[in-house]
């Protein structure tokens, strides 16, 4: 994997870092793409599993329609709606959507090897 130059690191639009934080970026956003992994989900399951996200906090259903419209419309998930009544929409990865589960999968796993707690650690530390 060829690393941009420092020309090229200079444009925020070649960024792959800009990038990434474009398409995933946002509260819920990653939470959604990791709880799809697993398969289909609906949105009320979606809308469970941002609660946890949020440390308890509801997520409000005007934000995460919000998020969930973001991610299709950057072609990450794909919403596919039943002619039932009543409606049922389910949610789930597209190609392009799974190509950032590695990516995530990287992130969850820094968190889980005390990532995180190091840097609320040092957040704590720089209050004394």
């Amino acid at each position: 994997m060829k690393i941009p130059d420092k020309a090229d690191r200079k444009d925020p639009r070649l960024c792959p870092l800009n990038a990434f934080h474009h398409a995933a970026g946002g509260k819920y956003k990653m939470r959604i793409i990791w709880e799809l992994v697993a398969g289909p989900q609906r949105y009320g399951e979606l809308r469970r599993s941002t609660v946890v996200a949020a440390m308890g906090k509801p997520v409000t259903a005007r934000v995460l329609s919000r998020e969930l419209k973001e991610l299709q419309k950057r072609g990450l998930i794909h919403r596919k709606q039943y002619p039932v009544i009543p409606p049922k929409v389910e949610y789930s990865l597209t190609d392009l959507g799974k190509s950032l589960v590695p990516v995530i999968k990287q992130i969850v796993n820094w968190g889980l090897s005390g990532g995180r707690a190091a840097l609320v650690n040092a957040a704590a530390a720089s209050k004394d």
